[in-house]
């Protein structure tokens, strides 16, 4: 217990500093919690309360609106907001849990946890529930296959944990069999399709004898329910199952059992309702009435780091996350882009930033993506941001972007002075994890730039 004392000394004393300095400390005082102490996410006192949440999408989504829900409810609450999600930053998150004196001080600890460091993570952390949003091909030289990670979480997840899984996701419904699991899920909706429509789609077999799945609806990618026509596999029945998903009046009307249940709907764009859908299960997993979970529900948003936008004179500027080296992420950007009405520009920042810096991206992995509905009638303008700017402009000719329409910009962070703000009505920011910050920046740039136009 000594070194773990000390670990906590040494690991705030670190963190005070490294904010004085004006850093965010989420990584470097975990590193040298551990340095001193090793086990320091066993030994360290857990809260009453402790959930990870894992995923190739959506994890920092719903783990900070875990966090916000918990916290309405007058829950003391530590998060690794940043998005700090492999050991030392987990580390950190439970130092923040801790006084001085090494005892917790808080009534939660929701752990955003990266799906390949979760063999790291889980073990020692013994979490009370884990939330995991879906496994997606995602960068081929790190995470390989979803089979793969899908493999990372089912060996290390702890027996002990309730699970709270997707049952349209056929790779993470399928995680520890014999532990405890809740669903969620999405019903038919009236744009549904009968088959994978789109580039990728990982799990159109059978698991249990090969054939090829049908689909009784598909949302997009593998995202449905299916069912083997040669043998009893079918997709799981969702726990909590959104039968309708009301635009207009903004509400979400979920099955549970023979009860329907009626939430607010935080978002309608599909994969922000399954990323509520997660969030609503778990809430009522931890014993909350369908009223009570209504209400924290109603108080919450959507990150503004994952889906932000502001309306200058008569341009909408709109910054979303588009995960780089993961092709469903960007996938699901694209269509809500190609979706949305009226005339659009949309700027491509997605290159991994510290890729650049340190190794050789692999660039394949935009071939996976639906470039095509950036073809679209609507769109008139498609900016390619970053040193690999010309590698975008290739997919988009071969997905049928007019040429003209194409801009390059090998320096993404001057990408406000090449959108032609003339012909569009909405400008869309599509960033990577790690140009979130170049984004805001264009977004500054863009926005003086209309003003001074007097958009």
């Amino acid at each position: 217990m000594l070194r773990f004392h000390l670990a906590v000394l040494a690991a705030k004393c670190a963190q005070l500093a490294l904010r004085l300095l004006g850093r965010k400390a989420t990584h470097t005082p975990g590193v040298v919690a551990l340095a001193i102490c090793p086990r320091f996410l066993e030994i360290a006192p857990k809260p009453a309360l402790t959930v990870c949440v894992t995923g190739t999408n959506g994890k920092t989504t719903v783990s900070n609106l875990i966090a916000d829900a918990l916290i309405a409810d007058g829950k003391k609450v530590v998060e690794n907001r940043e998005g700090a999600n492999i050991k030392p930053g987990c580390t950190v998150n439970l130092l923040n849990a801790l006084t001085w004196g090494g005892k917790c001080c808080v009534d939660a600890a929701i752990f955003e946890v990266d799906e390949r460091a979760s063999r790291l993570i889980l073990p020692p952390l013994q979490p009370d529930y884990l939330v995991v949003t879906g496994l997606f091909r995602d960068s081929l030289k790190r995470n390989a296959h979803p089979d793969y990670i899908f493999s990372i979480i089912d060996t290390y997840c702890p027996d002990k944990t309730q699970l709270i899984l997707n049952a349209d996701e056929l790779c993470s419904s399928l995680l520890k069999p014999d532990s405890r699991r809740t669903y969620f899920g999405i019903g038919r909706l009236a744009d549904d399709h009968d088959a994978p429509y789109q580039l990728v789609a990982d799990h159109t077999l059978c698991p249990s004898c090969g054939t090829k799945l049908r689909y009784d609806y598909l949302h997009y990618h593998h995202i449905g329910h299916a069912a083997c026509p040669n043998c009893d596999f079918h997709s799981f029945d969702a726990d909590y199952l959104a039968q309708s998903v009301d635009t207009e009046s903004r509400s979400l009307t979920v099955r549970h059992g023979r009860q329907e249940e009626v939430y607010p709907l935080i978002s309608d764009i599909i994969f922000n309702v399954y990323n509520e859908m997660a969030v609503i299960t778990l809430l009522r997993a931890l014993g909350n009435s369908a009223q009570h979970t209504a209400e924290l529900i109603g108080a919450l948003r959507v990150p503004s780091s994952r889906l932000d936008s502001v309306h200058v004179g008569g341009v909408n500027v709109v910054m979303a996350m588009s995960k780089g080296q993961s092709c469903v992420s960007s996938c699901r950007t694209f269509d809500m882009v190609a979706h949305a009405p009226g005339k659009k520009s949309v700027v491509l920042m997605m290159d991994d930033y510290y890729d650049r810096k340190k190794s050789v991206e692999y660039i394949g992995w935009i071939y996976d993506v639906d470039y095509e509905v950036l073809a679209r009638e609507g769109v008139v303008q498609v900016v390619a941001a970053g040193p690999r700017c010309l590698d975008h402009k290739v997919r988009l000719l071969l997905a049928g972007v007019a040429e003209e329409c194409i801009t390059c910009c090998t320096d993404d962070a001057a990408a406000a002075s090449v959108i032609d703000t003339e012909k569009a009505d909405t400008v869309y920011l599509l960033y990577d994890t790690s140009t979130y910050d170049v984004a805001c920046q264009v977004r500054r740039e863009l926005i003086a730039l209309l003003e001074k136009e007097g958009k």
